[in-house]
């Protein structure tokens, strides 16, 4: 009996495949984000303030460790809404909508997570602001924006640089493919190949330029 060839999975089980993946890349990169700005943000420039913002500061930081300490969905949506409720100014709060609106993404609630996420965009630091803005391409992909998501994900890579810069242009080059803008499609996967380890991910960018005709 002759062995059968294996092959390849369509294009797209396997872009939701890597979409998964790098959702749980960005997810874990995430924390480490958050601790930074833990440290820098809530620690560091706590001498500039005076001493009834400090003791909010101090306050709303609390309220964001004990959120960060929560297995419980309902819990840490709870302490969230408590965070931003009564300490709407801190940087701290500022954490919290960008935490709150992963939950309303994870829960399907698109419009509520698109207005913490324009709200974390106008107030966040720079590396903040990157995350949230690709998040915030996420969710109006799924309102059926694709045109808006698509100039969030090009500010995201202008804002962010490494992984962050390689996830949106990942998601850029997808969206641009599955929208039928092949050429645009073929350019940001050219561009994204040089940016990804060997692997899986890089092998399907591959694979994907040579289905559309183009040079890896």
């Amino acid at each position: 009996m002759a062995k059968e060839e294996p092959t390849i999975k369509p294009f797209e089980v396997l872009r939701e495949k890597l979409e998964k993946f790098v959702q749980k890349v960005f997810a874990y990169k995430k924390w480490v984000i958050l601790g930074v700005f833990i440290v820098i943000g809530v620690g560091g420039s706590f001498y500039a303030y005076n001493r009834i913002a400090l003791k909010r500061e101090e306050a709303a930081s609390f309220e964001l460790f004990k959120a960060l300490n929560v297995n419980d969905d309902k819990e840490r949506l709870n302490i969230l809404n408590n965070l931003i409720d009564k300490f709407p100014s801190t940087r701290s709060a500022t954490i919290g909508r960008y935490l709150r609106a992963k939950e309303f993404m994870e829960e399907g609630k698109w419009d509520e997570a698109e207005k913490d996420l324009l709200k974390v965009i106008k107030n966040a630091p720079k590396p903040l602001k990157a995350g949230a803005l690709c998040l915030l391409g996420d969710v109006l992909l799924q309102k059926g924006n694709y045109q808006e998501a698509l100039r969030k994900f090009k500010l995201c890579q202008k804002e962010g640089s490494g992984w962050l810069e390689g996830y949106a242009l990942f998601k850029e080059a997808t969206l641009l493919d599955q929208m039928g803008k092949t050429q645009e499609a073929i350019l940001a996967y050219q561009k994204l190949l040089p940016l990804l380890p060997p692997g899986e991910m890089e092998l399907f960018v591959r694979i994907r330029l040579k289905e559309l005709g183009a040079e890896a």
